[in-house]
Parts: structure tokens; C-alpha cells; sequence
């Protein structure tokens, strides 16, 4: 990895200063997101004709049956509770029910949507399909980049280096993972116990694009198609947020997910998923998990290619990941703001589709397995690092591109 991550991340992992903690404590603390939906445009998750007036509803020091009640007064229908934010999701059927609803001292807030990578179709460029199995083994030019050595020369480390259990496993929130492909660990499972059936499934995805990303991650090294970062990496945790028609989730999915993949034993979370407006609910629940339960978490910057921030990836608590190409220009879809961290490979990334086949993708989707990938690689090599210190080792060693030291566009540089 670039400048001797792993080096880097002994030292600070074994570091005796007192005031690391408390000062990387203080520099992600929760700060007010409310005005900070610049030029993403889309509007929010009730006004595009997607289906009800969903809702998150505070539960707050009101009785849970009780909140329940009120809101079916309204016409409202109780979709589930959120135990990590104390709250409801409610779905009402007109805006005239939710003041009414509302004007009984209720707090709440419109359930954001969340799709692919904030533009996931629309920004993809260099796409190719292959549904045939490739015999001969590849390493994508991704798998190389972030496996270059000081003097930009690839040194991806021998199998041996990897170990075998995973202390600190990744879980990945998408639409699925093909669990019969023949170049993805089969160890991978369900973070929701839900999803080992049903329509949800884990081991599919219609998509092709969580597959993509875990491939990325994981891809085996086994003399066929490609090698990811942590090639066969075990007790991948998947929870699958959107289905086989690929169209969008909530944000009280995210916060159900996130808190599935914690249940899992998870450490680290990995999605290429994004919205233009930010949620109160979703932000508290990524800082509670950063900050309660040591889970690094990170996230798509988005394609939109302006300085819109997108979401989850621009909460504090969340590692934003912006994208590169092969000669390290970031690309031009990759969205710029001051809340991105690290930038990743993520034009022309080939990896794993299907259930056997193998795609070229661009966008910050791509971009974001890579960064996670190499986190899986430094927590399970340096067990004893807290989530702050491995978020510090990967920024701070990754190379410096673009303007010196953090911009807004690379963030702190490539990974």
C-alpha cells in the first residue's frame, strides 16, 4: 500500500500520546447537517412520486402503543421501529395527515431516499458486460494501484501475509451477493437473519452491483478471472437493501443495516449508495456506531461531479470516498466537497457480476471497495487499532494528490 500504510498504521496503533483519542475524538463529532443539501437537486424522498409519505418518528419519552395509535388516527401505517435512534417509521397518506399528526407535538422527519451510489446509472462510463467466466487470472489495475510500493511499482503481498480469521470482518450494504460465483468466497453470510430466504435474499443480487463491489473486496486468488484487495477474505457479513428491480431504499433501511451488521460482529462497513438530503436519524445512528461501538464506516461520494454533498458519505462520523482513474486524475463525475476523506480507483474497475461473469464499472462505487478493502487488510492485521486509528492511518497514508494536503477533490489523497 502507498507510503507503508501498514508501517503507518503500527505507529499510530502502538502510539503512547495521550491526546490521540480525544483528538480524534473531537474532529468527527456530530455537527448540524440540516443546511447542508447544496445543489444535489432530486428533491427529497416523499416528492417524486415514490410511494407514501414515509416518515421517521421520534419516540422520545411518549409511549411506544401510544404513537401508534395517534398515527392510525391520521390514517397513518406503522412500517417498523428503529431501536438504534428510538424511533418509528410511520407512512402517512397525505401531507394534510402528517401536520395534523405533527401538530400533536410529534418530532419527525421525511425517510430520505438512498440509491446506487447517488447517480449510480447515470454517471457510469467504460461499461462492458461479460457474462462468460474468464479462465486466466487478472489483477485490476485498482488491485495494483493500491498495492504500489514507494517507487509506484506493485507489491501485492503473497497469501500467506493475509490471515485467515478475520478479527474485524466487513460488512457490506448493497443489493446482494451472488454466492455461487466461482471467484467469491462462498464463507459470506447474512448480517440480517431475514435475508437467508425470501425475496431479499443475500446470496443474490439482480443488480450486479454488490457483487461488483464485493469482488473488489474479496475476489479469490485462484487462477481464474480477478484478485481483490483481501483475496478470499472469510465472514464477508452481506445486508441486501435493494432488490432485484434496483430502484431505492431509506434511510431507516440504512439504520436497520448498519445495525444488522453490527449484531454480525462486523467492524467495518462498506457502501456505494448515496442521496442528495441529509437525515438527522441516519447521522445519529453512524456516530453512535463510530463512536459506541468502534465501527469505521465509509461510504460513495457520489457522481454527480459537483460539490454537492451526499449522503451517508458526508456525515463526519463516515470516511467519503471520491474516485480516481488509472493515471490518478480524479475522475469527472466524482463529487468534490470538504467532507471528502480519500479517494480510490474507480474508472474502468473490473470485477466480479452475475453468477459467473465479470464487468468493467466506473463511479465512486467503485471507488469505495477499494478504500474499504485496504482498511479490511490494516484492522485485521493490527487487531488492537481502534476505528479512529485506522481512519487516520489510511488518510494519512495515502498520496498526496492534487493541491498539497487535503482538498476537496482527492481529500487526503489516493489510497
Amino acid at each position: 500500500m502507498k507510503f507503508s500504510s501498514l508501517s503507518l498504521a503500527t505507529l499510530i496503533c502502538l502510539s503512547t500520546f495521550s491526546s490521540f483519542g480525544d483528538k480524534s475524538k473531537s474532529s468527527f463529532l456530530v455537527q448540524a447537517q440540516g443546511n447542508r443539501n447544496r445543489g444535489g437537486g432530486g428533491g427529497n424522498g416523499n416528492g417524486n412520486g415514490r410511494g407514501p409519505l414515509r416518515y421517521i418518528v421520534k419516540i422520545g419519552q411518549n409511549p411506544e402503543a401510544d404513537v401508534v395509535i395517534n398515527a392510525k388516527r391520521k390514517n397513518g401505517k406503522f412500517v417498523k421501529k428503529l431501536k438504534r435512534v428510538n424511533s418509528l417509521v410511520i407512512n402517512f397518506p397525505n401531507e394534510n395527515a402528517v401536520e395534523e399528526f405533527k401538530g400533536q407535538g410529534y418530532e419527525l422527519e421525511i425517510d430520505q431516499i438512498r440509491t446506487f451510489d447517488a447517480g449510480f446509472r447515470g454517471a457510469l462510463e467504460d461499461v462492458v458486460e461479460n457474462a462468460s467466466r474468464h479462465l486466466a487470472e487478472e489483477t485490476p489495475w485498482g488491485i495494483d494501484n493500491v498495492y504500489e510500493d514507494s517507487n509506484g511499482n506493485p507489491s501485492i503481498p503473497p497469501a500467506s501475509y493475509f490471515p485467515e480469521t478475520l478479527t474485524h470482518p466487513i460488512c457490506i450494504i448493497d443489493s446482494g451477493y451472488s454466492i455461487t460465483h466461482p471467484d467469491l468466497p462462498n464463507t459470506a453470510s447474512a448480517a440480517d437473519p431475514s435475508q437467508n430466504s425470501g425475496s431479499l435474499y443475500f446470496g443474490e443480487d439482480g443488480c450486479a452491483h454488490g457483487t461488483h463491489v464485493a469482488g473488489t473486496v474479496a475476489a479469490i486468488d485462484n487462477e481464474e478471472g480477478v484478485i481483490g484487495v483481501y483475496p478470499g477474505a472469510n465472514g464477508i457479513k452481506v445486508v441486501r437493501v435493494f432488490a432485484n428491480s434496483c430502484g431505492w431504499a431509506y434511510t431507516s433501511d440504512l439504520i436497520d443495516a448498519a445495525e444488522h451488521c453490527r449484531d454480525s460482529g462486523a467492524k467495518i462497513i462498506s457502501m456505494s449508495l448515496g442521496g442528495s438530503w441529509s437525515s438527522t436519524s441516519e447521522s445519529s445512528a453512524f456516530q453512535n456506531l463510530f463512536d459506541n461501538d468502534n465501527m469505521l464506516t465509509i461510504a460513495a461520494a457520489g457522481n454527480g461531479g459537483n460539490s454537492a454533498y451526499s449522503y451517508p458519505a458526508s456525515y463526519n462520523s463516515i470516511m467519503s470516498v471520491g474516485a480516481n482513474d488509472i493515471n490518478n486524475n480524479i475522475a469527472s463525475f466524482s463529487q468534490f466537497n470538504d467532507q471528502v476523506d480519500i479517494s480510490g480507483p474507480g474508472v474502468g474497475v473490473k470485477s466480479t457480476t452475475g453468477t459467473a461473469g465479470y464487468s468493467i464499472y466506473s463511479g465512486t462505487s467503485m471507488a469505495t471497495p477499494h478504500v474499504s478493502g485496504v482498511a479490511l487488510v490494516l484492522w485485521n492485521k493490527h487487531p488492537g487499532c481502534t476505528n479512529a486509528q485506522i481512519r487516520t492511518a489510511l488518510e494519512q497514508s495515502a498520496k498526496d494528490l492534487g493541491a498539497p494536503g487535503r482538498d476537496n477533490y482527492y481529500g487526503h489523497g489516493a489510497v
